[in-house]
């Protein structure tokens, strides 16, 4: 019979045993509670939105603090005049999630930088403003239009509408922010601009809508919620975690329209009324119909901002939207 020799260990009481398991049963209690996102080392996030409201959804998720109450560790917010030049940030590499339009997306993407739309931000929100006293969109033939830039979604409304109408202008490439001084004091005849610059001409400058996104395609698509394709292969379930907030935020502008104008309002330094007159010409809707991007895409390379189609189906992933959404 083989004996165990115990020499120079210190016997424990019975009673520390039980301390002893009990707290161990305790701590492991406690860990099988807690999500998995809080539990593992919260990935620091760097996001990107335009300067408009556009980014409705994602202003309201940051004020009620929806990102982190889904373990979403926002550690950088990025501001940016203009989708396109949005897209040079995601070019860079510098963001790893941004709610940007979709041309400039396009325009990334096709340069070869790895990126997946995955959810929708909203449809319109784009519109033809003329300086005061042009009231019409014939009064335009002729005439100096300014334009964010070549991809932008304004540069297809305002193909569309020269498509349309049939009038010549002369393109101005000019930021969102200076153009509403430039209409009001008649440097240009008209700006294809997106909102909520063309209520702050309205409103601010008299001058008039001459046509929007929505009198030339009933469906034009808007921004989109976007990250990176190694961080949806990695991480399906952060990429989750931030579609559900998109979707919840979109939820409440739509139930709470005054409110989520509040919001709006203080973040781009605006009156609440202004807000709510911008945000009533988009319509904030999350579902992505693909053939709608196809289109969009089309139009692109028919107006020479895109050299030639891409692949939408490794562009656009719509298969963890569709699981938040219960389709």
């Amino acid at each position: 019979m083989l004996k165990a020799s115990f020499t120079g260990v210190t016997a424990v009481k019975p009673s520390r045993i039980v301390v002893v398991v009990v707290a161990v049963a305790i701590a492991s209690l406690v860990a099988l509670l807690v999500p998995p996102m809080l539990r593992a080392e919260v990935k620091p996030i760097t996001m990107a939105v335009e300067f408009n409201d556009h980014s409705a959804a994602a202003w309201v998720a940051l004020d009620k603090g929806w990102f982190a109450e889904e373990g979403l560790n926002i550690t950088t917010l990025e501001t940016f005049s203009t989708g396109l030049e949005l897209a040079a940030s995601l070019t860079r590499g510098d963001v790893d999630v941004a709610w940007a339009c979709l041309g400039p997306l396009v325009l990334t993407y096709a340069r070869g930088v790895p990126i997946v739309v995955v959810a929708q931000a909203h449809l319109h929100g784009y519109a033809i403003v003329g300086r005061p006293g042009l009231t019409s969109i014939q009064e335009l033939d002729g005439g100096v239009v300014a334009c964010p830039g070549k991809g932008s979604p304004c540069y297809i409304v305002l193909m569309m509408a020269v498509e349309e109408y049939g009038i010549n202008v002369t393109i101005m490439k000019m930021r969102p922010s200076a153009m509403v001084n430039a209409l009001i004091t008649g440097q240009i005849d008209a700006a294809a601009m997106p909102e909520h610059y063309a209520t702050l001409a309205v409103t601010r400058g008299n001058c008039s809508i001459l046509v929007r996104s929505q009198d030339l395609w009933p469906n034009m698509p808007g921004s989109f919620l976007v990250v990176k394709r190694e961080l949806l292969e990695k991480d399906p379930d952060l990429v989750a975690r931030l579609i559900r907030v998109t979707a919840r935020a979109t939820e409440f502008i739509r139930e709470h329209p005054e409110e989520a104008a509040q919001i709006v309002a203080d973040r781009l330094g605006i009156t609440v009324e202004e807000a709510l007159e911008s945000m009533k010409w988009l319509d904030y809707y999350n579902a992505i119909n693909v053939s709608d991007v196809e289109h969009y895409v089309e139009l692109m390379v028919k107006y020479g901002s895109l050299e030639g189609p891409i692949n939408i189906s490794d562009f656009v992933d719509t298969t963890i939207l569709t699981s938040v959404l219960g389709g």
